[in-house]
């Protein structure tokens, strides 16, 4: 074989070797991956398992949104629910940048992300929130946050709307995909069955 046949092959195995590399890394990144949603799951279906209307309601909503927050890798996520009386999405829970001032702020219950998929009784992925014409920037500018992307899933139970479970930015900065509204939409499944157990279900004496 001749040199230039040579450095050829030399070339064409280290291109071969290259993208190896690449594709294991792919591999082991999604194995990761999957085992932090297959523990996140897990973790959060036990809560559910055992939950009874007895117990503190709070509890399980902070750890629906700290499993969805651990199962998306999001930086910042909160937890809405409807006050029917008045209309309005109230934000219950609030993780991340701005936790310590927005729980307790109101929003009507058809503005912004959130409104639509409790209106439209299905989720919403948002990978650019400020092209958005269904995002709702009064709170980001109110509370000087920066919502670049979002999955906004509602929780309904019985056909009856409940809340939405939002989350925000991921840590890598990378779009949420079809995959994380799957997974948050199994989980605002089993949170909204467990809070309408507990609101139906007649306290003992």
């Amino acid at each position: 074989m001749s040199i230039e046949g040579n450095s050829h092959l030399l070339r064409f195995l280290q291109s071969q070797n290259a993208q190896l590399r690449d594709e294991n890394q792919q591999l082991t990144e999604e194995v990761q991956a999957l085992r932090r949603y297959i523990h996140s799951l897990q973790r959060f279906q036990e809560t559910v398992w055992h939950f009874t209307p007895e117990q503190d309601v709070l509890a399980l909503l902070e750890d629906t949104l700290d499993s969805a927050m651990a199962l998306l890798d999001a930086a910042d996520g909160s937890l809405l629910l409807l006050d029917e009386e008045t209309d309005e999405l109230v934000f219950v829970l609030v993780y991340g940048a701005i936790r310590e001032i927005l729980p307790g702020y109101r929003l009507d219950r058809h503005e912004g992300l959130a409104g639509w998929a409790l209106d439209n009784a299905q989720p919403a992925l948002v990978k650019h929130a400020p092209t958005d014409g269904r995002f709702f920037a009064g709170l980001d500018k109110k509370f000087g946050f920066q919502t670049r992307a979002l999955v906004a899933v509602p929780l309904i139970a019985r056909g009856h709307p409940l809340g939405v479970i939002e989350v925000l930015n991921k840590r890598s900065g990378e779009e949420f995909t079809d995959d994380d509204v799957a997974l948050l939409s199994i989980l605002s499944t089993l949170a909204a069955s467990a809070l309408d157990y507990a609101a139906s279900t007649p306290m003992e004496e």
